[in-house]
């Protein structure tokens, strides 16, 4: 029962996040930078991650990178559009929903998900770091870019003009990025040390299942 109630959640999810990515996108005055939004690649992620464990139903390696991935990304996502970015856009029509479903139902489910879905796994501290690279990536691509032709994604990665436009220096894109890496290192410290609680408190109740309570490698 509880495994058809898990396909049916990822199903959701997958509908809901290709769809308003799709129309959050097509809708756009200007598609092309939509598609450069770390908002659209995380809920990206969040899809294919979905689509992926209801195709297989079963967990590998690369489906549970992505699986938390996709929890911290959407900690990200509904963290900064909240308190940076929901006040600097105005939308209109569908994408006044999409704007919705991409900031914040998605990452509510995608949380609910992993409470109530995921099979919780004693991950070591290293993981960390390994969840950061597509953050990390994705900063230095837009810089690069950014360089040669101008364009940023995002105010804090623009280091010319000043707020709500850029930040004025490198020095402050830095400092952003830093505060960024920062919270990404809380996160994902949060996500181990939770999988951990999870996984204590059921090997307390079902001594005899191990329940993935051995260190992953």
């Amino acid at each position: 029962m509880l495994t058809n109630v898990k396909l049916v959640f990822h199903l959701l999810i997958t509908i809901i996040a290709f769809s308003s990515i799709v129309l959050h996108v097509i809708y756009s005055p200007a598609p092309f930078v939509s598609i450069t939004k770390f908002t659209i690649h995380s809920n990206l992620i969040v899809f294919l991650t979905c689509l992926f464990n209801s195709l297989k139903r079963k967990d590998t390696p690369f489906l549970d990178f992505l699986k938390n991935c996709s929890v911290i990304f959407m900690s990200v996502n509904i963290l900064t559009y909240h308190f940076l970015l929901s006040s600097g856009g105005d939308y209109e029509g569908i994408r006044i929903i999409t704007n919705f479903t991409l900031h914040y139902l998605i990452p509510i489910l995608v949380f609910i998900n992993w409470i109530f879905f995921e099979t919780k796994k004693k991950y070591r501290f290293i993981y960390i770091f390994y969840w950061m690279f597509y953050p990390l990536l994705y900063t230095i691509v837009s810089l690069v870019r950014g360089w040669f032709d101008g364009f940023y994604p995002y105010f804090f990665l623009n280091p010319n003009g000043e707020i709500p436009f850029g930040v004025g220096s490198y020095l402050n894109v830095f400092l952003f990025m830093t505060a960024f890496s920062i919270l990404i290192l809380i996160l994902g410290f949060l996500l181990i040390i939770l999988n951990r609680i999870f996984l204590f408190f059921h090997s307390k109740n079902n001594p005899s299942d191990t329940y993935q309570a051995t260190k992953l490698p």
